[in-house]
């Protein structure tokens, strides 16, 4: 009987304890959030971040993303999902107001990152001085009275220091067209136009002689793994008689690229009548003209 009583009481003693545990669990106050943005992820619709001079505009509609400053071009979907992810996480470390903006350096910033959301919701950030203790920048939003303390990685990870920051978020295939839907490939040169095409039973033929399965292999993988070296920003070139176009088609639609040079070493890409300024180094095109040769030769 003893024993059945003490039973009882530890199990109302747990049952206590129990219910206060889930009490404290369910009133338990969320610790504040330290995030600057207060646009999540999933509503931004453009960052436009300006940096010493130096822009860079991007839009999203539904999941595809384009670069629309300093020039208009489809955005890699990895590199610029991670930039906004960065932005709408940025956090602070430590917050505080001053009426007195100069001495941070947000009186007059030339480093600026500006957000949009859908709904129509506009956030801009403006970005100070490097605090002289810590590895941290002063950063405050144009219409708060807050100077936020943020971790300079963080930061610095915004920087357009470059026109590699822009090739870096541009979309890298030159063909969008996957090797398996291409029918014809067009070779065009100062000589003359080349048909290579697939024929009924699906082999490659050029000029009615049949490709070695080798050498058409070879040359498709070349066409849909080319990518561009770098960028100059909306830099333009007529080119000379090393240049050459290339076009591919599945019968329906066809992709047409110009390669364009002047100095036979850089040849710069014209993709729909349109130069952006990427461009592709002889070296990476080697491979390419190589087997372009040894099938219609």
């Amino acid at each position: 009987m003893k024993t059945f009583r003490n039973t009882i009481i530890m199990l109302l003693i747990l049952g206590v304890l129990a219910g206060y545990y889930y009490y404290a669990k369910s009133t338990k106050k969320p610790a504040p959030s330290t995030n600057i943005i207060n646009i999540s992820k999933s509503k931004i619709s453009s960052v436009d971040i300006k940096d010493a001079g130096n822009e860079l505009a991007i839009e999203k509609s539904g999941s595809t993303y384009n670069v629309t400053k300093p020039v208009s071009y489809k955005a890699d979907s990895t590199s610029t999902d991670d930039l906004f992810n960065s932005i709408s996480g940025l956090k602070y470390s430590r917050k505080f107001t001053d009426t007195d903006v100069r001495k941070y350096g947000l009186d007059k910033s030339d480093f600026t990152i500006s957000v949009s959301s859908k709904d129509g919701k506009n956030e801009e950030l403006l970005v100070g001085n490097k605090s002289p203790v810590g590895d941290s920048y002063y950063a405050k939003l144009k219409n708060s009275n807050y100077i936020y303390v943020v971790d300079a990685s963080s930061i610095e990870n915004f920087q357009i220091t470059s026109s590699d920051t822009l090739f870096n978020y541009l979309d890298k295939d030159v063909y969008t067209m996957s090797k398996d839907k291409i029918s014809k490939i067009t070779y065009t040169d100062s000589t003359g136009t080349y048909n290579i095409e697939k024929n009924k039973s699906g082999k490659w033929v050029y000029n009615g002689k049949e490709i070695s399965s080798d050498n058409s292999e070879a040359l498709l993988n070349d066409i849909v793994l080319l990518n561009p070296t770098g960028i100059d920003p909306n830099k333009k070139i007529v080119g000379n008689n090393s240049s050459f176009t290339l076009t591919i088609s599945d019968g329906n639609k066809s992709e047409e690229v110009k390669f364009l040079t002047n100095d036979n070493a850089t040849y710069y890409l014209q993709k729909n009548a349109t130069q952006i300024g990427l461009y592709i180094s002889k070296d990476q095109l080697s491979s390419l003209l190589s087997d372009i040769k040894k099938v219609i030769k």
